[in-house]
């Protein structure tokens, strides 16, 4: 394809159709030499062009569109008189192939800037673009609901004109103009919006300031809901506070009540290590009031007042252990609070911190714990600057804690540094002192909270006694309240304890206690069953059961098909019988 010209092509003829003159111009359009058309017809030249048929014609408004040599060409045809003849005409050629392709890069470039407005107007973020004097240029409709009016008020308006009117405040532009770099700040809108707002500066070769494109996003409802959240954090910690003043409460109105030598020692000894602040080490068995003592030596020491804060080292996951007892810090792991969370030793702060279980710690926590209680301060996971802390550790395990060191299941070092004062708790089957006066103690407790008036009969009472307490006085109050609740008469009997303390004081005392008044007969016969299915267990075989019963054979074998019949017995360990049995 040739070159395209600028200049229009001119063809002159005669009255024939010959040609007397072809400018240059008219030789490239139509690929000819122009020196080499003269004389020709028109018609050999143009083949294509109907020009000709009106060159016999007056009419001079013949207009051609041809394609010649892959080229759109435009020829019209002028005739030439002399006088009342006409002696000749001229053509004018016109290249319009390169109007063609401009008009369709112009239709490319209009649906380009319609898609690209089309993109610009969805953007969810803000886009503003300001020239280098500070004028607004471009604002897509997202700037409408920020700044609360029509994006054509600002545009053309300068932006330190819009900041002194209050469309929004501070402008990020101006920062731009002073610091010539990227600036990222917090901006109030008129509309009432905070906008998180991006200002990239555009340079031209020289250095300067041409363009600047601004990106803002509203944060205003990302704002209210981490207010929220931090509101929501707050009033949490409130209620684990009050949740834990709760607790304490309760252990402290839990009376010690201390009728052996044991305890009456003890509670001399806990007045009177109150006024330090030692670390102690309670143990015991579980159920004794580990934590009840723990909370008498804070209620009587000089940090009375300040939060008494229990934790169950058992009760917590050990992989939540070491954020629940030291805290983290902002984003120290996956699904951490972003405003970090303060750890339950540091919630202690002036008060007094009982790790209760403590033996059930893992060998890592340990040596944290140690630091914590040696330097008086917490280091949170994700933190390396360290906070101190100033609280009391009391702790308690019902484990054999000097065993556990002995096997390395515990750390010499936290057992020296936690057993500075050590209580031991006697179990209550070893100071049966204590036992009446709990269980009336618990009781009276019980009677004024349902507004009942209980009372334990003398039988009940002995049978208290009598009993071994394996779960030590957090059995005995779980069963005083049973009692209490379901007896359905006023005066507690023994038929109205749980079958398992009466099970257990039959086998110690090898008696048989009757929980309350039947026929003679119905108890005569439920004593003989049950004293045959034991025997048939234990023997299997009935001359056995009769040496262990005291009858004869006979009797024994009489009274099993009254009391057992065939279906219900199940052999017992049984030994080589004879031939007669």
């Amino acid at each position: 394809m040739q070159p395209v010209t600028d200049m229009p092509g001119l063809i002159a003829t005669d009255a024939a159709g010959r040609i007397t003159m072809m400018n240059e111009a008219a030789g490239a359009l139509l690929g000819t030499g122009y020196r080499m058309a003269a004389g020709r017809l028109i018609k050999e030249v143009i083949p294509d062009s109907r020009l000709t048929d009106i060159l016999w014609t007056d009419r001079a408004d013949r207009v051609e569109r041809l394609s010649v040599h892959r080229r759109r060409l435009a020829v019209s045809r002028t005739p030439v008189y002399e006088g009342a003849r006409q002696t000749g005409s001229i053509f004018i050629l016109q290249d319009i192939s390169a109007c063609e392709v401009m008009r369709r890069q112009v239709k490319k470039l209009k649906e380009d800037k319609d898609e690209l407005e089309a993109i610009f107007d969805a953007s969810f973020d803000e886009i503003f673009v300001i020239d280098g004097q500070g004028v607004a240029r471009k604002i897509n409709r997202a700037g409408e609901s920020y700044y609360g009016v029509k994006t054509d008020e600002l545009i053309g308006r300068n932006v330190l004109e819009l900041e002194k009117r209050g469309f929004f405040s501070p402008s990020v532009t101006r920062m731009i103009f002073e610091k010539k770099e990227r600036v990222t700040i917090s901006q109030q809108t008129r509309g009432g919006k905070e906008l998180i707002v991006t200002g990239n500066p555009v340079f031209d070769e020289h250095g300067n300031i041409v363009r600047i494109v601004i990106n803002s996003r509203d944060v205003s409802e990302l704002t209210e809901l981490r207010r929220r959240l931090r509101e929501t954090q707050r009033l949490a910690e409130a209620y684990r506070r009050q949740v834990m003043e709760l607790e304490s409460n309760k252990s402290a109105r839990r009376e010690l009540v201390a009728r052996s030598e044991d305890m009456i020692r003890l509670l001399e000894m806990v007045d009177r290590i109150a006024g330090v602040d030692s670390t102690v080490l309670i143990t015991g068995e579980s159920g004794v009031g580990k934590g009840i003592v723990a909370n008498r030596i804070h209620k009587l020491s000089r940090r009375g007042r300040g939060p008494f804060v229990s934790i169950n080292c058992g009760a917590i996951p050990e992989n939540l252990l070491e954020s629940e007892l030291f805290g983290y810090v902002p984003g120290a792991f996956t699904g951490a609070r972003k405003a970090g969370k303060k750890g339950l030793i540091q919630m202690g702060e002036g008060g007094t911190v009982f790790l209760d279980e403590v033996a059930e710690l893992p060998l890592n926590l340990q040596v944290k714990l140690l630091h914590v209680i040696q330097q008086k301060s917490v280091t949170s996971v994700g933190s390396t600057a360290p906070q101190g802390v100033d609280v009391r550790f009391i702790a308690a395990t019902n484990r054999d804690i000097k065993q556990m060191v002995r096997k390395g299941d515990f750390r010499v070092d936290l057992y020296y540094r936690l057993n500075v004062i050590p209580l031991e708790i006697s179990p209550l089957r070893r100071r049966r002192e204590d036992v009446l006066p709990l269980a009336e103690y618990c009781l009276d407790f019980i009677n004024k909270k349902y507004g009942m008036s209980k009372k334990l009969a003398p039988e009940t009472s002995d049978m208290l006694l009598r009993y071994t307490w394996p779960g030590n006085v957090r059995e005995l109050e779980n069963i005083i309240e049973r009692v209490a609740v379901t007896a359905d008469t006023v005066e507690i009997k023994p038929a109205h304890l749980p079958d398992y303390v009466l099970d257990q004081m039959s086998k110690q005392n090898n008696k048989i206690y009757i929980p309350d008044l039947c026929p003679l007969e119905d108890a005569v016969g439920e004593v003989e069953r049950q004293l045959l299915e034991k025997a048939y267990a234990r023997y299997g075989n009935t001359y056995q059961m009769a040496e262990a019963l005291g009858i004869n054979q006979s009797t024994v074998v009489r009274k099993m098909k009254k009391h057992m019949p065939a279906g219900r017995r199940k052999p017992g360990p049984r030994r080589r019988q004879s031939r007669s049995d």
